[in-house]
């Protein structure tokens, strides 16, 4: 009985791992191989603020503003030419086809960022 529960437990921690590394940095992919993610823009600035995409899958990614107590009413990817606004509490989705590398996702001050990592 000893074993069966060690296993139960084990199992639900590998779950648990998997999920949190999945959150952590928020991709996914759906049945028509687009990736979907979701950021959050809160008071301690983008949430995941690491997000790892695949290379030539197109991607949506949502952005949603929690908070007026930073300067992140916008989010830019220069590399992509990308520039929207963030309203407060409204789901805002970009679309784009990413190319292999690293880049960077910032406010319109580039003072608040985050990372692309596209394989």
């Amino acid at each position: 009985m000893n074993s069966r529960k060690s296993f139960i437990a084990i199992s639900a921690l590998l779950i648990a791992a998997i999920t949190l590394s999945v959150a952590a940095f928020g991709s996914s992919q759906d049945q028509d191989g687009v990736q979907a993610a979701t950021v959050e823009i809160n008071d301690k600035g983008f949430e995941p603020s690491t997000l790892k995409l695949k290379a030539g899958a197109p991607a949506k990614v949502t952005f949603v503003r929690k908070t007026d107590e930073t300067c992140a009413k916008e989010v830019v990817l220069k590399d992509y030419k990308i520039e929207r606004k963030l309203p407060l509490n409204e789901p805002v989705m970009v679309e784009f086809t990413p190319r292999k590398g690293e880049f960077v996702f910032a406010c319109g001050m580039n003072m608040v960022k985050g990372k692309l990592i596209v394989e």
